[in-house]
């Protein structure tokens, strides 16, 4: 998805000699003067606002800082000699920039206590507005130590062992077979005509994709597709907006955002064939015959469905066997004996004539 910027907010430092929290324009320490090295980071300032004068929002646009390669100083994008020590800043070590430092937030922050004369300061302010003293933002509570877990427990591992070992099982019963001698003892057959009527179906689609036929019901309007751009009957949809850093003090503040295109979706009722009765012809011998049919007016064939079953003697064990069509099926006839080849779970899973 696309970022757009939402705009530009001032961000923060703190000096690694004396912990003074620093405006991220500044490239020497408030406090201490030490300047800003190229290995500090910056931050997001706590309480969070856009930058609004134009010159600090050039300054966001510029591009990242670039540190003297001599004395280390901070110095602005462009700049080709060093405002410290005057030296060249060819090859000079430019800040990074682009990471994302977190969501922008600008709803009010909890006023800061100093933490040496005890002054309630705003969550925006750098230095004590009393003393002068650096102030620190409020410590988190440090999170609680991780509980143990327990051990999953006796019963849980017993069943899923049985259930690893029924598994295997099947496997293997399946995969092991033998050969039987089966006489046919009984045949089975059924055939059924489904009967089908018009009857008023209801669906639900894009309206324009309902039949030209159909009578059109309720439409609501949802989400068809998502796209970058702005169009007709289009909803723009954004994330929470973030921000980046820019390596000079400010940071981007952007957000992904893309266009819902919205479309009527509409209930809708058109006449379709459906079943509503069969008729159904049954049997147990080896002449499968297809019921007779009488249709009312408006009434036609459906679906034509057919079953057989082939129950074998062997061993002094009765199987089972679905032949794939009538013409496999009258094979089968009743005292005629077949080889059957039984898996480990008692399937038939083939049927061979014997010579």
């Amino acid at each position: 998805m696309p970022e757009e910027t939402v705009g530009y907010v001032e961000l923060e430092w703190t000096c690694t000699h004396c912990g003074t929290k620093n405006p991220g324009q500044a490239q020497t320490c408030t406090g201490c003067g030490a300047p800003m090295s190229d290995s500090q980071k910056f931050d997001l300032p706590s309480q969070q606002k856009l930058i609004t004068e134009q010159n600090e929002l050039a300054n966001a646009a510029a591009g990242p800082d670039i540190h003297c390669p001599f004395c280390g100083t901070r110095n602005p994008t462009g700049t080709t000699h060093c405002s410290h020590c005057g030296g060249d800043l060819t090859g000079g070590a430019v800040r990074t920039q682009g990471e994302v430092l977190g969501a922008f937030d600008t709803a009010p922050k909890p006023d800061l206590k100093c933490p040496y004369c005890g002054t309630m300061n705003s969550a925006s302010e750098l230095k004590c507005s009393h003393c002068g003293a650096a102030l620190q933002a409020p410590v988190a509570p440090k999170p609680a130590a991780p509980v143990a877990r327990k051990g999953i427990g006796v019963v849980p591992i017993i069943i899923l062992g049985l259930v690893i070992v029924a598994c295997a099982a099947f496997f293997i019963l399946s995969a092991h077979t033998s050969n039987a001698v089966g006489v046919v003892r009984l045949l089975s057959w059924q055939r059924s005509i489904a009967i089908m009527e018009q009857k008023p179906v209801q669906h639900k689609d894009w309206k324009d994709q309902v039949p030209s036929d159909a009578k059109l019901g309720t439409c609501q309007q949802q989400v068809r597709r998502t796209q970058d751009q702005p169009g007709p009957n289009t909803q723009k949809v954004c994330g929470t907006a973030f921000t980046k850093n820019l390596g000079n003090g400010a940071g981007q503040v952007v957000q992904s955002c893309h266009y819902n295109v919205m479309d009527d979706y509409c209930d809708y009722t058109v006449n379709e064939w459906v079943k509503v009765d069969a008729v159904v012809a049954k049997g147990n011998d080896t002449n499968p015959q297809w019921p007779s049919t009488n249709f009312n007016s408006g009434q036609r064939e459906g679906n034509r469905d057919e079953t057989y079953k082939v129950t074998f003697d062997a061993d002094g064990k009765s199987y089972s066997y679905s032949p794939h069509d009538a013409q496999e099926f009258i094979l089968y006839r009743p005292g005629s004996r077949w080889t059957l080849t039984v898996n480990g779970l008692g399937a038939v899973t083939s049927v061979t004539a014997m010579k």
